[in-house]
């Protein structure tokens, strides 16, 4: 796991050779003996050189950024197949944020990972991920390959992409999906589609029954009535 804020996701009591040594003390995965080549050849794949200067401080030395690299760096640890990034760019400075991106896009490629990658940025999910799931109140409302972003089938997802911001507005121009009404709780949803009460497109069965995702193109799935009906 790769937590958002790395501050809080580190013990401030324990050094970083304590918080790096605990994932192979608690797994018994190493002998004691190799702890510190496999600590400090971690550390090296971070980007936190020379890994000597690092070892024996504490995560309030370090800055925002060095953090979050000692949070990945104790993830990927164990050779992991799958990580789950919560959030992992939205408490840096923009001027860290590619920096970490591009860690873990090189460490994708290199540990053969599988990430899931959670984010309200766009722009950051389309960098990121192969495929990406659009979520309205806990629930996958569309899933699909790039062409989400092209071509976005669900309503909540098309006023999702027409308020994404776009480098330049001169030359394209976008029409902004304003939706009405407010978010409903999510500890008490509406019945049938969560989405319903601000859709346009509602239809009467759209607040008795629960959408589930069909496949309306080659991995391109999407929870609607409209688009069900029209799969047909």
């Amino acid at each position: 796991m790769i937590f958002q804020n790395p501050f809080a996701s580190l013990n401030p009591r324990k050094t970083i050779r304590q918080i790096l040594q605990q994932p192979f003390v608690v797994h018994k995965v190493i002998d004691k003996s190799e702890l510190y080549s496999r600590i400090s050849e971690l550390l090296g794949t971070v980007g936190l050189t020379p890994a000597e200067s690092f070892l024996d401080r504490y995560p309030h030395e370090l800055s925002g950024g060095q953090r979050q690299r000692l949070v990945i760096c104790r993830a990927i640890a164990l050779r992991p197949r799958f990580i789950v990034a919560d959030e992992p760019v939205s408490a840096l400075d923009v001027s860290i944020r590619s920096q970490i991106l591009n860690l873990l896009r090189r460490l994708q490629r290199e540990f053969n990972l599988t990430q899931m990658f959670i984010t309200h940025d766009l722009g950051v999910a389309r960098a990121m991920c192969s495929r990406t799931a659009v979520m309205y109140l806990g629930r996958i409302v569309e899933l699909g390959p790039d062409e989400l972003y092209q071509n976005p089938l669900h309503p909540y997802s098309k006023a999702l992409l027409s308020a994404a911001p776009y480098p330049h507005p001169e030359t394209r121009k976008r029409s902004r999906i304003i939706l009405s009404g407010e978010v409903p709780s999510p500890t008490d949803p509406p019945k049938g589609c969560r989405f319903h009460p601000r859709c346009k497109f509602s239809m009467p069965e759209c607040a008795s029954v629960e959408p589930n995702l069909v496949e309306v193109a080659h991995n391109h799935l999407v929870a609607c009535h409209l688009h069900r009906k029209s799969s047909r």
